[in-house]
């Protein structure tokens, strides 16, 4: 490949050629050429152009073919004025070419995609919805709040409980002297029920709950921490209208009051508790108690060997009337007994119905068999948690819902999960992070445990054993706090673009 003419000397070996240096510039020139072969020969070049140049009067084929073949070296710029040359983006020294062209087009066509894709991503991106997620406050008041109106409701659980939860441990004072209610009241041998029998009984005070006027005074105590906790609950029931409840602490304190609507009636849920109870327990039972200087049968729950559970059920009405909970172990958890009550058809109106106890946020239920389509969408619904099957699902609206509040049971005890869309502002009161579990439990009169998962704020709610409640929270998701990458927060950007676009057309 021969050298190149040296580009600073270009202008002066044209000027050279032409007989237009001066004196100075022609001996530096003279002497360069003197030691460079590649510009001599362009001086020799430049002077055959000019002479073909000066004989073209006198030879125009010769001038003809000159031009031709300046323009083919031009290519696109031949055309252009003179004056542009300056502002041209050559090489010093190069000749423009068809193939730098076509590479300088691409260029431009590469540049103009890249500065598309840009202004498109810019869009997207300023276009995203907020990625900031709604603050969950304390989600232990609502999830309680949620799970005592779901007590409240159930046919084979004292209306007490609910109401002593809501009135939280640290307004009860430790029990002195109070005995827990015993199923063997006096030690005089007992009439046994079958398991048929004892079913029947259950049935009965099912479908019992919400069909009488009643009223009365019921002694709640609890083992918490190794103490036990007691209250007093007045309850005052009207056919058809519902119950309006006051907790009552040892001194006679007031420390909470409540109404609750009547049992929402629903064979299929009841039916469907029963045969989970039977599934997971041995039912017994036996007749010749007595509660409130009323006659009453006894029913038990037992799994392994251990008691699980104890119901009163009134004689003659088939109310509920007692009831005892005990953790896998056999020990205590809550009690609940009427200590006096009046039973009667009455369809008298309540005169006046303090705030709602408990009052719920989900007010959409979906069915059961909704959870996998929720799961679908991000909601964690399993069929099955720590042993206990899905029985009611609740939402608060019924398309695209942001809480979603679960029930499981195995028909006794009872676990509930409450699911909202946010991010966890602040600790839950009175809760205390345990490692193993990776949320903040609470052990009250139902044990609760809160965390963060992904962009969920799960809340665990159970009158079970602790035992139950860390079985529960193992099962379900604990994944780090969701953050969007750029290219996800274009992708979101743009969905909301489209989705606006489809609104409008």
């Amino acid at each position: 490949m021969s050298p190149r003419p040296c580009a600073s000397l270009a202008e002066l070996r044209s000027a050279y050629v032409d007989n237009a240096l001066g004196d100075e510039d022609r001996e530096r020139l003279l002497a360069h050429l003197v030691g460079c072969g590649a510009c001599r020969s362009d001086v020799e070049e430049l002077r055959r152009v000019r002479k073909l140049l000066s004989g073209s009067r006198a030879d125009p084929p010769a001038s003809a073919e000159l031009s031709s073949r300046l323009v083919s070296i031009a290519g696109r710029q031949a055309a252009d004025p003179l004056w542009t040359r300056p502002f041209r983006q050559t090489s010093s020294g190069v000749l423009p070419s068809v193939r730098r062209a076509r590479r300088l087009r691409l260029g431009s066509a590469s540049l103009a995609l890249v500065a598309l894709i840009t202004m498109a991503a810019g869009f997207g991106y300023a276009a995203a919805p907020s990625a900031t997620l709604a603050a969950v406050d304390d989600p232990t008041v609502p999830a309680q709040a949620e799970f005592s109106s779901m007590l409240s409701q159930s046919k084979l659980t004292s209306q007490s409980m609910g109401a002593v939860m809501l009135a939280s441990a640290a307004n009860l004072s430790p029990a002195h002297g109070v005995q827990a209610p015993s199923a063997d009241l006096d030690g005089q041998p007992k009439t046994r029920l079958s398991s048929i029998e004892a079913r029947a009984v259950l049935e009965r005070a099912s479908f019992a709950a919400g069909q009488y006027s009643y009223g009365g005074t019921q002694t709640f105590t609890a083992t918490l921490g190794g103490h036990r906790l007691t209250a007093t609950v007045d309850i005052d029931t009207r056919e058809g209208q519902g119950s309006q409840l006051s907790v009552y602490n040892d001194r006679g304190e007031k420390v909470m009051s409540g109404f609750v609507p009547p049992a929402a009636t629903s064979r299929i849920v009841d039916t469907q508790l029963l045969r989970l109870l039977e599934r997971n327990y041995v039912l017994t039972g036996w007749q010749g108690s007595e509660v409130a200087n009323r006659p009453a049968t006894v029913l038990e729950a037992a799994t392994g060997g251990r008691v699980a559970a104890r119901w009163w059920i009134d004689d003659e009405s088939g109310l509920l009337v007692g009831e005892e909970n005990f953790d896998r172990n056999g020990r205590l958890i809550w009690s609940s007994r009427f200590t006096t009550l009046r039973v009667g058809r009455t369809e008298a109106i309540l005169d006046h119905l303090p705030p709602r106890l408990g009052a719920q946020t989900t007010t959409t239920t979906l069915t059961v068999s909704s959870a996998s389509e929720l799961a679908a969408s991000g909601w964690s619904c399993p069929e099955a948690l720590a042993g206990l099957a899905l029985v009611r699902v609740r939402s608060d609206k019924p398309d695209n819902p942001q809480v979603l509040h679960m029930i499981y049971a195995d028909g006794l005890s009872t676990v509930s999960i409450f699911e909202q869309r946010g991010q966890l502002a602040r600790l839950p009161n009175g809760a205390q992070w345990d490692a193993g579990l990776g949320a903040f439990v609470r052990q009250d009169i139902s044990g609760t445990a809160t965390w963060q998962s992904g962009v969920v704020v799960y809340t665990v709610v159970t009158d079970g054993s602790a035992d139950l409640l860390a079985d529960a929270v193992r099962n379900l998701p604990h994944e780090p706090p969701m953050s969007r990458t750029t290219m996800e927060r274009i992708q979101a950007g743009w969905a909301e673009i489209l989705a606006r676009v489809m609104r409008r057309s």
